[in-house]
């Protein structure tokens, strides 16, 4: 009898220690998926801002006609390095109707550009006290003269038109 009870607090002993051995194992099982979880949202995450980052510096360059902005800043007066930053900053958009065209009266910039509401309020402003030192030697006037419509589009959320 005694050897019976023995063995059967044993096989109790067992039971207990297997049980709380899987429930461990269930908490770091739940551990790990959770983590996996948060891992591939991390990695969705990255891969997104990578591709933003990307298609900022592609409209950068389609921007500025493939120049390289590095060497496009070394030419540029310290009013059109501000101006190239409105640009870039402000040529996002939703649709077609929130895109405009404004003219720089600089061709390291492109004559004309395609910028949103917000960058058109901010290069107005801006451009207000240099547009008249600059008509006297703009070398714009011929594209200013062509009198062309240019037809403005959004694409890829990016204000754009074509010559």
């Amino acid at each position: 009898m005694t050897v019976m009870r023995t063995l059967f607090k044993w096989l109790l002993i067992t039971v207990i220690v297997l049980i709380f051995f899987f429930i461990a194992l269930l908490g770091l099982g739940y551990l790990l998926k959770e983590n996996e979880e948060k891992t591939n949202q991390l990695k969705i995450t990255l891969t997104q801002e990578a591709l933003l980052k990307q298609e900022k510096e592609a409209r950068k360059q389609a921007l500025f006609r493939g120049i390289p902005i590095d060497s496009l800043k070394k030419k540029l007066t310290a009013f059109e390095q501000s101006q190239q930053k409105i640009i870039t900053n402000n040529s996002s958009c939703q649709n077609q109707k929130e895109c405009f065209l404004v003219h720089t009266y600089s061709q390291s910039l492109g004559c004309i550009v395609a910028v949103n509401s917000t960058g058109v309020a901010i290069l107005l402003k801006t451009a207000s006290e240099q547009k008249a030192s600059k008509l006297q030697t703009n070398d714009c006037q011929q594209v200013y003269s062509q009198e062309t419509v240019f037809p403005l589009f959004c694409q890829n959320n990016t204000c754009m038109f074509t010559h």
